[in-house]
């Protein structure tokens, strides 16, 4: 079974019909041709450089394409938010589905010259970094059009410095309009348990590393459950720290005492591996955990095999509700990230930086419609469009009472039974959008959904946050180069061990290959770059 599993998580070669569809031409006209930095495409005259104002909406109805990187979306239905920002702003969206940086459908549409006129990514991910997309002829360096026309990110950059510093590059290169999450949304996931099982055994939420085990026992035993705790393999210890944090480390790169680390390094994520080894033998783990989707990971907490996850806020409500609506008796409740001695405050738990880089919009080097794709990506950054963003259509998400914008029983009380984030999600862009976030303050079904952020933000996980720092491009080829090995290696040799393929002696072998594989290289480079980030 465990090499199965691992077989099944080896990279294969993308079928070259994804080369032939991306380079149809449906993304639109242009190419990969190089550009200086300097250089925009000439794009529709602006009154507002002549000296007259821009009001929107945008005469002509021009029509923009937009791709973002989630490929588990699809091509999304046309909403009322869609509806609604081409009314206000007249340019119309046409949606292209999504393809991550990491996935080798982008190097084929790189490749194809088709990109859309707006991608929505994290192009600090970008093989050379942010600056080599521009000069390879990909994106547009925006400082030139931001001056022309963003007035309200332009005045966004100037009233926040500290957003200013985040989202350029160490030259001073604006290169995406950025997605800045608001200080309340900057945590937004953790571990999950059933506390009715809880309840029942007489047990507590757990806190420690011995409870949540004793936990998982008691789940397995007496309550039958076949995946004690389950979970997707993207919690496992990057974007959380997962039951990393327990032993003061985290996958991935963080700032620890000045200095960029590397979890995987330290000493305590040998002593994680071996615990994480331990109960996956016992039965605690789910035994299909490094290939689960999020619909699986569902249905196994909701039908009583599973007791026990990690995943979003979101999730807490998503989970009562289908409890409530089943009549199950099931009650999902936040735990904080272990530790492990009583009392202890982690380490680790989930953070964003404000700017994580995700979801932010940069513009096709050669769009033929420069000043409508800034136009519509300036004004989420408007008092207006900040408002629509965040709470969505005035008289049908929410009304003005005492200046303040209130929810409407469409979002409080669902006719249909849906969570107020399911319904938002119809009329706002609440998240993942380039815009900078408001405390949306949605209003839970459930006040544990309402208790949970608190639980996981009592944490020191501010203290290792790595900030976005911008290699040069020959610091980012470099890294881009070695880490594609070993990124690929250690996430290999992190489950062999866990699923108990290699003994835990085999951490030894995996540390002394990431060294020549070129790990302190890249901990030189970033370290450089955080130098350089710190300093701008």
């Amino acid at each position: 079974m465990e090499t199965q599993i691992l077989g099944r998580l080896r990279k294969s070669w993308i079928a070259m019909i994804v080369l032939i569809l991306l380079a149809s031409g449906c993304f639109g006209g242009g190419s990969g041709e190089e550009r200086s930095q300097g250089e925009t495409p000439t794009g529709t005259s602006s009154p507002e450089a002549d000296g007259e104002p821009f009001e929107y909406p945008m005469k002509g109805t021009p029509e923009l394409t937009l791709m973002t990187e989630f490929s588990d979306m699809g091509t999304p239905n046309r909403g009322a938010i869609d509806q609604e920002y081409e009314k206000r702003t007249g340019i119309a969206i046409r949606h292209l589905g999504g393809v991550p940086m990491q996935d080798t459908k982008f190097s084929y549409l790189l490749a194809s010259g088709n990109l859309p006129d707006i991608f929505l990514n994290n192009w600090l991910g970008y093989p050379g970094g942010p600056e080599k997309a521009i000069e390879q002829g990909y994106i547009l360096p925006l400082n030139d059009v931001i001056d022309r026309y963003a007035p309200n990110f332009k005045r966004a950059l100037e009233q926040h410095p500290e957003i200013d510093k985040m989202v350029k590059t160490d030259s001073g290169i604006y290169y995406a309009f950025p997605f800045i999450r608001s200080e309340s949304e900057r945590v937004y996931g953790g571990p999950i348990v059933r506390m009715d099982w809880l309840d029942e055994l007489g047990l507590a939420v757990p806190t420690t590393i011995d409870e949540w085990h004793g936990m998982l026992k008691a789940f397995k035993e007496k309550k039958g459950a076949s995946a004690p705790v389950t979970f997707r393999t993207l919690f496992l210890g990057e974007r959380t720290a997962g039951f990393a944090g327990a032993f003061g480390v985290m996958g991935n790169f963080y700032v620890k005492d000045g200095k960029v680390t590397y979890g995987y390094l330290e000493p305590g994520y040998r002593d994680y591996l071996a615990t994480m080894s331990r109960w996956y033998k016992e039965g605690l783990i789910d035994k299909d955990f490094a290939v689960l989707d999020l619909e699986t990971v569902d249905k196994k907490l909701t039908s009583g095999n599973s007791g026990a996850t990690i995943g979003w806020h979101s999730y807490i409500e998503k989970y009562n509700l289908a409890s409530q609506s089943n009549d199950s008796g099931a009650r999902y409740v936040a735990a904080p990230y272990p530790t492990l001695a009583e009392g202890a405050i982690p380490e680790f738990g989930q953070l964003d930086n404000a700017y994580a880089g995700t979801s932010s919009a940069a513009i096709k080097a050669t769009t033929k419609q420069l000043e409508a794709v800034v136009r519509w990506l300036d004004y989420a950054y408007s008092e207006e469009g900040s408002l629509l963003n965040t709470y969505g259509i005035e008289g049908v998400t929410y009304t003005m009472e005492n200046g303040a914008p209130v929810y409407t029983d469409l979002v409080v009380e669902n006719p249909e039974g849906l969570s107020s984030d399911q319904v938002m999600l119809q009329y706002a862009h609440q998240t993942n959008f380039p815009m900078i976030q408001r405390n949306a303050q949605l209003e839970w079904k459930f006040e544990e959904t309402n208790q949970a952020l608190d639980i996981w933000r009592n944490t020191k996980h501010e203290n290792y946050l790595l900030p976005p720092i911008t290699p040069t491009p020959e610091e980012a080829n470099e890294l881009s180069a070695l880490m594609s090995g070993i990124s690929e290696y250690v996430n290999d040799a992190e489950l062999r061990i866990i699923l108990g393929v290699d003994p835990i002696t085999a951490y030894d072998d995996m540390v002394k290959q990431l060294r020549q594989l070129g790990i302190e290289r890249v901990l030189e480079i970033k370290q450089e770059a955080y130098e350089r980030y710190i300093d701008r």
